[in-house]
């Protein structure tokens, strides 16, 4: 379903940029957001999401409920979010959450260790931990992955390098233990990656001294790609994974890791961050209709 359009690897800083697209949709950021909605509210991509085995009307239910706001909207739907966007920077960031997870899936075959979205949560939460967890058994890798949904992609993608490299990542990789540990087939690639028996308690600066990848994705408002496809076009974002590293040392106090990491950082261009939250509402209350109606 997502490809790569363009894809920049910088081997020095061990990081891989890229573009992506929709298979069989032209490279078009209004093309793009029209066929969003749909796409994610496809019942195979909403198991992903939300980590389901099977869906029933009840799970259906709820889930389309999750993309639409719980607030009664006095005034017109685009003066509505446009309103939520400005007072709160987190509004529906859930979507590129969920949206990462489908692109890394597609793209490398990555797994989940959990699932991206909480049905409990509202359009406006955000967290601070990892804002997926991912993981590839055949290569013994696990995955941290961060999602940004902004009208920027230079401030969409430095919000990740500034989680990745200069805030303290603690918290994060807190979290990718916890869900790795809670999930037998990631737990088994830590266990096979360390060498250490399947009953050991293990720390976090012992859980760092492993191969992780360090994904992110970028959900951004744009009109002009063409600067996408030149290979100094990400230059500009200042990441390694040397960098990754020194940040994790300094917050964990520990001298040194003695491992690889990988990054990779990509993005999906679509024509601007308020009509898409317009489109997915409207799409999932018609999907919510439907059902109503016993379609």
């Amino acid at each position: 379903m997502f490809q790569y359009q363009y894809k920049i690897p910088k081997s020095e800083i061990q990081t891989t940029f890229g573009s992506i697209r929709v298979e069989d949709i032209v490279f078009e950021p209004h093309e793009i957001e029209k066929i969003l909605p749909i796409l994610v509210l496809k019942d195979e991509n909403l198991k992903h999401m939300f980590a389901e085995e099977e869906m029933n009307e009840a799970k259906r239910r709820n889930i389309y409920k999750r993309f639409i706001p719980k607030d009664k909207i006095t005034s017109n739907i685009d003066t509505y979010v446009s309103n939520c966007i400005k007072t709160n920077k987190s509004f529906y960031s859930f979507l590129a959450e969920g949206i990462l997870g489908l692109v890394y899936r597609d793209i490398y075959g990555y797994n989940l260790a959990k699932g991206i979205i909480d049905i409990r949560d509202t359009l406006s939460d955000s967290h601070t931990g990892v804002d997926a967890c991912m993981y590839n058994v055949n290569e013994k890798v696990l995955v941290l992955g961060e999602a940004k949904f902004y009208e920027n992609l230079d401030e969409g993608i430095n919000a990740i390098v500034n989680d990745f490299i200069t805030k303290r990542i603690k918290n994060k990789l807190e979290s990718l233990q916890t869900a790795v540990e809670n999930n037998p087939d990631s737990y088994r690639i830590v266990i096979k990656n360390l060498s250490v028996d399947v009953y050991e308690e293990l720390t976090v600066d012992q859980f760092v001294n492993q191969k992780i990848v360090f994904a992110g994705f970028v959900l951004h408002s744009e009109s002009d790609t063409k600067e996408y496809s030149k290979q100094d076009y990400y230059d500009k974002y200042k990441i390694s994974a040397q960098k990754i590293k020194d940040n994790i040392c300094s917050s964990l106090c520990v001298d040194e890791i003695q491992c690889d990491y990988q990054i990779l950082l990509v993005h999906l261009p679509v024509k601007d961050k308020k009509s898409l939250i317009v489109k997915m509402i409207n799409e999932s209350n018609f999907k919510l209709s439907n059902m109503q109606r016993g379609r």
